[in-house]
């Protein structure tokens, strides 16, 4: 029984270190977002990463990395509702 205890914290002691590690992975993690605002032109030519909110519910922020029509990476932030079940 302390073995199984001694495991088990040990694996959990590894999660935030295999999480930072995933997020580091994540295309534009080393570009700071640029919060939008109503009105703001957003040059899109094509989109290389979204937040996947498929499984969030309420108002969730979003992060979109994108690049421009010059080949410029760019990060946007906006909210928006998550698509989660809606019958919690």
């Amino acid at each position: 029984m302390k073995i199984a205890s001694v495991v088990a914290a040990f694996i959990t002691s590894l999660a935030p270190s295999a999480f930072a590690q995933d997020i580091d992975r994540e295309p534009g993690s080393g570009i700071p977002a640029v919060k939008y605002q109503y009105g703001m032109e957003v040059d899109i030519s094509k989109v290389l990463h979204r937040t996947d909110n498929s499984k969030k519910v309420g108002v969730v922020p979003v992060n979109v990395v994108y690049e421009d029509s010059k080949g410029e990476i760019h990060k946007i932030q906006f909210l928006e509702w998550g698509n989660g079940p809606h019958n919690v």
